[in-house]
């Protein structure tokens, strides 16, 4: 084993202590049944799929969208909009890294509710299931085995409502300090959206490259072209992390 997948191991195990959560390893990893949040305990309702096992070990123990990167940088965060919210792992994050910020997220997926509203109460954070988009309307969603795949497509004939982008700044006071993104592909669509990304602060998101004219490339120069400075960009395949601050 390298020194680097040891140093991870450990760095894993170490944060996994102080969620009172227990690792060991990736392949034997189970999903905890409870977390500890500012040293009181509180009751996780996640459903045993792969996709969320991955995605918690990406969010709560290796921190992939940065919170606590953005704490060390001494930014006020107050106010967070989580968009691609799944089943609430990125809001326990967030939660337990600005104890006192308001937090919104958006998820469409109704099957996955029950799983929000367990962790909106146990990390108080708001929860709407609404898709995001450039304006509002209709849905639909082409669900996946894993639901942190699931797709989202404008359908007039949709059963799921679309709020505009600018809509869910405002329901949050009108400035977000933070706003993490993963909707799959979404993004492209609230890119046209340029005087709502004004009230952006800091942005930590998963981008995808879905369609042909979709590349590494454009996304950087469509995040600078809004304002932001990019921090950090993680290409991986047809998709990657980046953060980005104005």
């Amino acid at each position: 084993m390298s020194l680097n997948r040891i140093f991870s191991l450990i760095k894993r195990n170490v944060v996994a202590s102080q969620l009172g959560v227990r690792f060991g390893r990736s392949a034997s990893f189970r999903l905890p049944k409870s977390i500890l949040l500012h040293g009181r305990r509180h009751i996780l309702k996640l459903p045993d799929e792969n996709g969320v096992k991955v995605a918690f070990i990406d969010l709560l123990l290796d921190d992939c969208y940065g919170c606590h990167a953005l704490k060390r940088s001494s930014a006020q965060i107050k106010t967070v909009l989580d968009i691609g919210g799944n089943v609430g792992l990125f809001c326990l994050a967030a939660r337990n890294v600005f104890p006192d910020a308001i937090i919104h997220t958006y998820e469409p997926n109704r099957q996955l509710e029950e799983y929000l509203a367990n962790q909106a109460e146990s990390a108080d954070f708001n929860y709407f299931m609404e898709a995001v988009g450039f304006d509002d309307g209709m849905i639909s969603l082409d669900l996946n085995e894993d639901s942190v795949q699931t797709r989202s497509k404008q359908n007039d004939d949709g059963n799921i409502p679309q709020i505009a982008f600018r809509k869910a700044i405002e329901r949050l006071g009108g400035k977000v300090d933070f706003l993490k993104m993963d909707c799959e592909g979404g993004e492209w669509e609230m890119f046209e959206d340029k005087k709502s990304w004004q009230q952006i602060k800091h942005l930590s998101m998963e981008y995808h490259l879905f369609k042909p004219d979709q590349n590494e490339q454009r996304v950087k120069a469509t995040i600078e072209n809004l304002g932001f400075t990019i921090t950090s960009f993680i290409p991986i395949g047809n998709f990657g992390l980046l953060t980005a601050k104005r």
